[in-house]
């Protein structure tokens, strides 16, 4: 218990100093509502700051950085290609932002070539159990709620003083280490922490100026129209002329020129759209 308390107290010193600390949980999920046998892994990131909180993935943080870098390289040489054969694929390219101390919650997404941020005005409300346990050393507490069309099971660190935690969950007394749904469709649980110095900025997303804001009620209309032509964006853009300065991109050892690009796109997105039914925030993407 010395040890623990001792580590606990630098990781809160932390969150008030010049860093920022990194939650890192291991994410599970059911993609497929018709194959429920498929279950996919991966760790997501939730960095707290003064300011707020955002929730991403470990490899979009790194795929993110590696583009940024491929097309400044390709502008300096006056190139036309990029090369993303080496760049780590993410399973979840989501994203979640928060607001200190509001909580104004910000979903972000790309459902085509145009990134979306959609705000969230749903809060959870959460019933409080006297049942306790422990998660990664730290002693929690047992919350329920319904949200976003599901019930989900919430375990939070009275000891941690944040009132946030994985995606779009925050409200509780203390950070939210593990959480999951009753159909064990989605689940959270904290695997580790680590700092991060403020000189380490926060790289500004490569496509954040062309950022779209929408409620969930325009979302959800703009997601039946993707549904309907899911490359109609990427088509107007590669096609213009304003989008002409990548003619050609390396992925998975093959490289596609535009009219590759488009085509095999549109595929890849029908199929992942048949595949990819189960979301976590059912609400959001209900017709």
């Amino acid at each position: 218990m010395k040890i623990l308390s001792t580590s606990l107290f630098f990781l809160i010193a932390g969150m008030f100093s010049a860093q920022s600390t990194q939650f890192i949980y291991e994410y599970k999920f059911k993609p497929d509502s018709l194959n429920r046998d498929q279950v996919i892994t991966e760790n997501m990131v939730l960095e707290s700051k003064t300011d707020g909180s955002r929730f991403v993935s470990q490899k979009k943080i790194t795929e993110d950085s590696l583009l940024n870098a491929s097309i400044k390289q390709m502008m300096a040489g006056g190139g036309n290609h990029i090369d993303m054969s080496k760049t780590p694929q993410p399973k979840v390219r989501n994203e979640v932002v928060k607001k200190y101390p509001s909580y104004e919650t910000t979903f972000k997404t790309s459902p085509g070539s145009v990134p979306i941020a959609v705000a969230i005005s749903q809060k959870p409300d959460w019933k409080v159990s006297t049942e306790k346990s422990e998660v990664l050393g730290y002693k929690v507490q047992k919350a329920t709620s319904r949200y976003a069309g599901r019930e989900w099971t919430a375990w939070f660190a009275p000891e941690i003083p944040i009132q946030d935690g994985p995606h779009e969950f925050y409200g509780l007394p203390g950070l939210i280490v593990k959480i999951e749904d009753t159909k064990n469709d989605h689940s959270f649980v904290l695997i580790g922490t680590k700092k991060v110095s403020s000189d380490q900025a926060e790289q500004k997303p490569r496509m954040s100026s062309r950022e779209i804001a929408l409620d969930e009620e325009k979302f959800r209309k703009y997601w039946q129209d993707y549904k309907k032509d899911p490359v109609k964006d990427m088509r107007q853009e590669i096609l213009s002329s304003s989008g002409g300065v990548v003619t050609s991109m390396t992925f998975n050892g093959k490289t596609y020129s535009k009219g590759e690009m488009i085509r095999d796109s549109e595929k890849s997105r029908k199929e992942m759209l048949k595949t990819e039914n189960n979301y976590l925030n059912l609400n959001l993407y209900k017709p």
